[in-house]
């Protein structure tokens, strides 16, 4: 009968671990950002994704972006989405997309150091939002209509 019993616990302390193990993946995984590909104007840039309201709200932080890296803001539905520059680093350029992915309108060299504006907001409904360091809109040729190529895949939109 003791067996049994030792069994028993073996088998409950293999549960309690498996749980365990599977809450911090869970938890994990979930505040891990997501990065993709971006291509845009004749820029290739490795992108995080921005996909929840507190990946939204943290945006840059205290990084920066080099000249190859975007930070990508994805919306589950369409706005005029505003982003502020406030506490960032350096100066960026803020890129706005439609549904479709294509440039509707943009902002370039924002800083909250050199403007009196530090949220910018587009002129027209966007899904997602863009930011590059400052100077790629220009040296990429990335203009409204431009067409932006990336995958948000296996990722809620919150």
């Amino acid at each position: 009968m003791k067996r049994a019993s030792g069994v028993g616990v073996a088998v409950i302390i293999i549960a309690v671990v498996a749980l365990v193990i599977a809450t911090a993946i869970i938890i994990i995984s979930s505040t891990i950002q997501s990065r993709t590909t971006l291509n845009i104007g004749d820029g290739v840039f490795t992108a995080k994704l921005a996909t929840t309201p507190s990946q939204r709200d943290k945006g840059l932080g205290d990084t920066t972006l080099a000249v190859d890296q975007a930070l990508i803001y994805a919306y589950p539905s369409d706005s005029k989405w505003p982003v502020s520059v406030i506490g960032t680093k350096a100066s960026v350029d803020i890129i706005w997309l439609n549904q479709d992915k294509k440039v509707v309108y943009i902002v370039t060299d924002a800083s909250p150091d050199i403007s009196s504006q530090t949220v910018f907001s587009p002129s027209t409904a966007a899904r997602y939002v863009i930011e590059v360091a400052a100077g790629s809109v220009d040296n990429l040729n990335i203009k409204a209509d431009s067409t932006a190529v990336f995958e948000i895949s296996g990722t809620e939109i919150k």
